[in-house]
């Protein structure tokens, strides 16, 4: 597992317009100059223009060799990006194992000779993620948008920077998307285990914070779905929160309920936008055309993993205020950023493809626990 470097495209024209020059075949680098001005810019322009094979040559080096290279080092760009385990490089599955405590018996000489043999197993528990995310973005580039990129200095930029948002953006929407729909689902299955709470003031939340990211440390076996004698150290901890609840709680508060500096628990706080909507209309694009789910699409029914998340599920979440995380909680890793291209003689574009995998899954052993508010007659 590896994490991609961040990267920010921060070149200029004339550099992009060398660097995909530089590492271009014989026949490119024959037709088109080395530049060292941007007046020079037009006549890169002119002379890819005019030669079909170098327009095929040049566009895919800049969305392959520079569009995709800065969209995959920024897929851990994402508010979330710390709970993302990293890029699983061969295979498809990943296997959690959970060792949890080993037995203990009293000492006794006089049975020592009984027990030496023995066999004493284990307890060890394991639980398989598997890739269940198959999305794919397509991106169309017309033959008139890259002639009109060399008609300024940053036009080569400004074009690179258009088609890397239009993937960027969605994917990185679909992932906030992702961590929201699990959450959900989590507190609705049972997977996020609840704590109710009658508060009649903003400091008794505060106080329930303290009190379980305290009882998070400790080995405890109900905070977690699989009922293990898990802890969380107080660095391992995240809190989502509702954007308009946190308003209501000053930082230093929010930082001395977890004991914390200011500084170091702002890198622990989550905000969500809310937990009471979500984006239907977008997650029925995806379980319609995407491959986010089994091929129990053949016979019309949806995978185990997207599926609609319902008004009841909304309304239950109404009580909500913050869910406190371990770590390792979320077991989503990258598997496949891919770009295939296909040039459309017929029509002067090009169609480009970008092929995202993960496995999206939530471990049963890792502390999850929302705190529910209740209402009380």
């Amino acid at each position: 597992m590896y994490r991609p470097a961040k990267t920010s495209l921060n070149g200029r024209t004339i550099d992009i317009l060398n660097v995909i020059r530089s590492n271009a075949s014989l026949t490119y680098q024959d037709a088109v100059n080395e530049i060292h001005d941007i007046s020079d810019i037009p006549k890169v322009g002119d002379a890819i223009m005019g030669n079909p094979s170098l327009q095929n040559e040049f566009i895919n080096a800049l969305i392959n060799r520079i569009g995709l290279v800065v969209t995959t080092s920024a897929i851990f760009n994402n508010p979330y990006s710390m709970l993302k385990k990293g890029v699983l490089e061969y295979g498809d599955s990943v296997e959690e194992i959970f060792i949890g405590l080993a037995k203990v018996t009293a000492y006794s000489a006089n049975i020592a000779h009984k027990r030496e043999l023995k066999r004493y197993a284990a307890d060890v528990k394991s639980a398989f993620h598997v890739t269940n995310w198959r999305v794919m973005y397509p991106l169309t580039v017309e033959k008139e948008q890259l002639k009109r990129a060399f008609l300024s200095a940053d036009g080569v930029e400004r074009l690179i920077t258009d088609l890397i948002n239009q993937v960027f953006v969605a994917s990185n929407y679909d992932e906030f998307l992702l961590f929201k729909y699990m959450l959900i689902k989590g507190v609705n299955d049972g997977t996020i285990i609840t704590d109710p709470i009658t508060a009649t003031d903003i400091k008794d939340y505060a106080k329930r914070f303290r009190a379980l990211s305290n009882d998070f440390t400790f080995l405890k076996s109900e905070y977690n779905y699989a009922g293990v004698r898990n802890n969380t150290p107080k660095e391992d901890q995240y809190i989502f929160m509702d954007a308009a609840f946190n308003a209501d709680f000053d930082v230093d508060v929010l930082a001395s309920a977890f004991n914390m500096d200011k500084a170091d628990f702002m890198g622990k706080l989550l905000l969500i936008d809310d937990f009471t909507t979500f984006d239907n209309d977008r997650w029925a694009d995806i379980r319609a055309f995407g491959d986010a789910y089994s091929e129990s699409e053949a016979t019309g029914g949806a995978g185990a993993f997207v599926d609609e998340v319902t008004e009841a599920e909304l309304a239950n979440m109404a009580g909500v205020k913050a869910i406190i995380v371990d770590k390792d909680f979320f077991q989503i890793y990258d598997e496949v950023s891919e770009m295939e291209d296909q040039r459309v003689a017929a029509g002067l574009y090009w169609n480009y493809f970008y092929h995202r995998w993960l496995i999206c899954s939530c471990s049963p052993f890792a502390n999850a626990v929302a705190i529910v508010e209740t209402v009380t007659n």
